[in-house]
């Protein structure tokens, strides 16, 4: 909205000449990440107060070595206020005129009415695992995949130019990446899949998935200013093609910048929630935050064409997927026994003893030097 008080009103002389303010993303990107934390910060207690009136806490398993007497009386679902504010800081800071923008926050709702109706499942039975069956969820998620990967790779919906970069696969250190035309359609849908249950799976104590959300959206901001813009789009030689006269030119993607003010207010509206969600949390961000979140986030990855960018960055969310993973599907269903002591990766550790502050203290500086490796990429490629 602000963005268009700049085209409508901006004068060079007059008493409305602040408004070029509003033309600059990195500007925009602040005030969106203010106004997304502030929201968070205001509105957050009231929901609490609204969850514990009527009795919604966390749903916890009896095995789990968690104090599950106190997580029980958390209120949780606290991605109803999450995501709402993330919508109402891009529409106040992003051009909504920019196709990118839409799309990623569609994904996101998409995701967390998924873990809304999740949730829901789980607080009527009273247990954390009597929500949604796996198949239903994964069904769900693999339709929105192939809901993301149509527009994504459609001429006539895709809001991604060059038509080059839609069908590419770009692999780390790897310029020219893998052309796979509308076979991305399927890389993409077991992408989504993948950042949606990745995320959900890391939240599994107090703060855990807060911060490496935070950093991964952090990233993907920087990456999609950059390959937003076409002085350093093409200093870093994002998306290369070759002309008609067979030189190698390097492509921007207009209006991805817009991404960077939208995942900078997620960034904003997730430290607003850590406000409280910190050990020990007053409130879980729930199915409908962390599904939600991870659609939103590979949506944004997948815009911008850094899917392995987001593989890198989400690395604690990669370990967290990938050991439950080789827990459930090659231990328990091949195999016949465990693997680790527990899965995900966090539930091991603490299986071993150590103290949930600890493990979550531990995850946050690995994910800090994943964030690292992944802003490495913009120059190693």
């Amino acid at each position: 909205m602000f963005y268009l008080l700049y085209e409508w009103f901006y004068r060079p002389t007059g008493p409305l000449r602040f408004l070029r303010l509003f033309r600059s993303q990195t500007f925009r990107a602040l005030c969106g990440a203010g106004t997304a934390f502030v929201l968070l910060y205001v509105v957050m207690p009231w929901f609490i107060r609204w969850m514990r009136r009527r009795g919604v806490g966390e749903p916890t398993r009896h095995y789990s070595e968690l104090d599950a007497a106190r997580k029980s009386t958390v209120p949780t679902m606290g991605g109803l206020v999450i995501l709402p504010a993330i919508v109402l800081s891009a529409l106040l800071w992003c051009d909504p005129r920019v196709g990118f923008v839409p799309v990623a926050l569609g994904a996101g709702l998409a995701g967390g009415l998924l873990g809304l109706i999740d949730d829901l499942a789980k607080l009527r039975a009273g247990a954390s695992d009597r929500g949604l069956s796996r198949r239903a969820k994964y069904a769900a998620q693999a339709a929105l995949g192939l809901a993301l990967a149509a527009v994504v790779l459609a001429d006539g919906l895709s809001p991604i130019a060059p038509a080059h970069a839609r069908g590419t696969q770009y692999l780390p250190g790897d310029k020219f990446g893998l052309y796979l035309g509308w076979a991305n359609a399927l890389v993409i849908m077991v992408f989504m899949i993948l950042a949606t249950n990745a995320v959900n799976l890391t939240d599994g104590m107090d703060g855990l998935a807060t911060v490496p959300s935070v950093l991964v959206f952090l990233v993907l901001a920087i990456f999609a200013y950059v390959v937003g813009r076409t002085d350093l789009a093409q200093y870093l030689h994002f998306f290369p093609n070759t002309d008609a006269a067979g030189e190698v030119v390097n492509h921007h993607l207009a209006g991805a910048g817009e991404l960077a003010v939208l995942c900078c207010a997620a960034a904003g509206a997730l430290v607003g929630f850590l406000w409280f969600n910190a050990f020990p949390a007053t409130v879980m961000m729930g199915d409908v935050g962390a599904l939600g979140l991870g659609a939103m986030l590979g949506a944004a990855a997948v815009l911008i064409r850094q899917e392995f960018v987001f593989i890198i960055a989400g690395g604690v969310f990669m370990i967290e997927a990938g050991s439950s993973f080789l827990q459930d599907y090659i231990g328990l269903k091949l195999l016949g026994r465990r693997i680790l002591f527990r899965a995900p990766f966090h539930s091991a550790w603490l299986h071993r003893g150590v103290s949930e502050s600890k493990v979550t203290a531990r995850l946050w500086m690995l994910s800090a030097a994943f964030a690292a490796l992944a802003l490495a990429m913009l120059k190693l490629r």
